[in-house]
């Protein structure tokens, strides 16, 4: 679709600063209720990537600057989650700078939880246990040894030891002579998980990934550890992390690593499994809600649609190279789109695979966010890669007309359903699935798991039961029934034709036994045309032979009877069966 045939009025240009000098990363980027007033504001994160590199925090009151705070290092992330129910509620905003994560309470910090260091090889504690005891070893010597050890395996002081000239070896040493050598673990990505409810105000987890591969789910009042996964069992480097669910009934973490793949975390998982692979590197990651399918797009101009469980549904090609991905829930339509940030300056809404809006940029977006902001319900903030703030709000009137495209969404009916009026026993059972939500799904899980027992067992049996086999590709069953109690039988085989057009010809009936248990009046027998849905029966008699000289448990340690439904110039039978006959009466020999 081109771009004169998108329509662009559903927008309305609310602001745009081209002189805002912002350097913002994707997902340093966000809209929250920080004070607690119900006047949304813009949080993000400004980096300085000069000689001096800097980062700042700056929440914006509509397009006013009223809070900027420094922080200690470049951030990769920025989360805002409630820890939680007092009125008013009042979110903090979580930061992650290298190994710690800063809570931010009213805009004033509140809390740093660092996540805990790596073990430290004892060759590494060994030498610079050397380095800070004065000895008359030159230290380019002692040095040497952690030359031995993996650089990814030692910990940051020690990779600058080695990166360092002889003669700032000394110096450097002496800086840290007193300091306790840790191996610290820088964090890579973050995002947030309902705790037992999926409202936007309910109380959520943060979810941490690091360098080293690990996941950690923090408790959001007292900020322990909740739950630790390795997120792969192969070498995983953690770049973009999603989640859905809730952390007391059931979740999915999905973690994007540089290693182009995608793993999967559930509830009470020590260790993540590989879900999926894509052939470029992977450059942003959204998770639809409600059918939870995921987007990724990659370096190739491609964005990915997979499901659940890994399986590719739907693979667009964009013009420009992808920059950013956001989610735009347009609760008032009951639609989500994903809004794609491309190169030049373009920004494409698809609703599935079809483009429904385009939206011009000043440049590169580098950072897109969609939401409520002050009174707004749907704004749309970018930052561009040449420092422009950009604001556009959604008309109240856009539809994006995908009523009307059958192709998209089905045709929404124009009659309402004729819901009843919410009665006092609803109520009460919305609010006993909210006081115990996990004993309700885990009571539905056994009677799932049950149920699930229960076809199985049927279907086994269905299998078992040799008294009806058929044929599917042939559209051909067979049963069978024994009469009388022997040693006389007399065996009535019924075969049904289950074609409805086409009819059964050049068929035969093959018995075979054993000649010293059973003997048969027939053992080849021509089947006649059968016309689609008729029954054909075949009567034959069976006698079992009395062998007096054997034990009674020879003689029956092989009573059965096999039948083969053949065709005539066909090696392999149509259809096949053994029929187990019943043991003789003892009474039927004396008399």
């Amino acid at each position: 679709m081109s771009k004169t045939e998108l329509n662009t009025s559903r927008w309305l240009e609310a602001h745009s600063d081209r002189s805002a000098g912002l350097t913002t990363l994707p997902k340093n980027l966000l809209l929250a209720n920080v004070c607690g007033d119900g006047d949304y504001r813009l949080v993000l994160v400004d980096v300085n990537f000069n000689e001096d590199v800097s980062a700042r925090l700056k929440v914006y009151k509509g397009t006013m600057l009223c809070s900027d705070q420094s922080l200690p290092d470049v951030p990769c992330a920025l989360i805002s989650f409630y820890v939680d129910n007092i009125q008013p509620k009042l979110p903090v905003l979580g930061v992650a700078c290298g190994s710690d994560l800063l809570i931010y309470k009213n805009n004033k910090p509140f809390y740093k939880f660092s996540v805990p260091p790596l073990p430290i090889s004892a060759l590494e504690e060994d030498v610079w246990q050397k380095l800070c005891l004065a000895t008359d070893e030159p230290y380019e010597k002692i040095v040497e040894a952690l030359e031995s050890i993996p650089f990814s395996e030692l910990s940051g002081r020690s990779q600058m030891l080695l990166t360092l000239p002889p003669s700032d070896i000394e110096n450097y040493v002496y800086k840290y002579q007193n300091v306790e050598l840790r191996r610290t673990c820088p964090i890579t990505c973050m995002t947030t998980l309902y705790r037992n409810s999926e409202e936007s105000t309910s109380i959520s987890y943060p979810v941490l990934a690091t360098e080293f591969g690990q996941l950690y789910i923090l408790d959001s009042q007292t900020f322990t550890i909740l739950h630790e996964a390795r997120v792969s069992n192969t070498k995983a480097t953690p770049s973009i992390v999603v989640a859905a669910g809730r952390y007391e009934v059931e979740f999915r973490i999905l973690v994007a690593c540089r290693e182009r793949y995608v793993t999967l975390i559930r509830k009470n998982w020590l260790e993540g499994k590989n879900l999926l692979q894509t052939t470029a590197s992977i450059v942003d990651m959204i998770l639809m809600p409600g059918d939870k399918f995921v987007c990724i797009a990659t370096s190739d101009k491609m964005l990915n649609c997979y499901s659940r469980r890994g399986n590719k549904l739907w693979t667009v090609e964009m013009a420009q190279t992808i920059t950013c991905l956001s989610l735009l829930s347009l609760q008032h339509l009951s639609l989500s789109l994903i809004a794609v940030g491309m190169q030049g300056g373009s920004i494409q809404l698809y609703h599935s695979r079809h483009p429904v809006d385009y939206i011009p940029a000043p440049d590169t977006p580098s950072a897109i966010t969609f939401g409520r902001m002050g009174q707004e319900e749907h704004v749309m903030v970018i930052i561009t890669l040449g420092g422009t703030m950009n604001f556009k709000i959604l008309k109240r009137t856009a539809d994006f007309g995908l009523n009307q495209d059958t192709g998209i969404s089905p045709t929404i009916q124009s009659k309402p359903l004729p819901l009843p009026k919410r009665s006092k026993l609803f109520l009460e059972q919305s609010l006993r699935e909210k006081q115990n939500p996990m004993d309700m799904h885990q009571s539905f899980q056994q009677d799932l798991i049950r149920l699930r027992l229960t076809s199985a067992r049927t279907l086994l049996q269905i299998n078992s039961d040799q008294s009806g086999i058929g044929n599917t590709k042939e559209q051909i069953k067979l049963s069978a029934q024994v009469l009388g109690l022997g040693p006389k039988f007399t065996l009535i085989l019924t075969l049904e034709n289950m074609n409805p057009e086409k009819a059964l010809i050049q068929l035969s009936a093959i018995f075979h036994c054993n000649p010293e248990n059973y003997q048969l009046s027939l053992y080849v027998l021509p089947i006649p045309l059968i016309p689609p849905g008729l029954t054909y029966k075949i009567h034959n008699r069976v006698v079992e032979c009395i062998n007096e000289n054997l034990p009674r448990d020879e003689t029956q340690g092989n009573n059965t009877i096999r039948v083969f439904i053949v065709r005539r110039e066909q090696i392999q039978p149509v259809l096949a069966a053994t029929i187990n006959m019943p043991p003789t009466d003892p009474l039927a020999f004396t008399m």
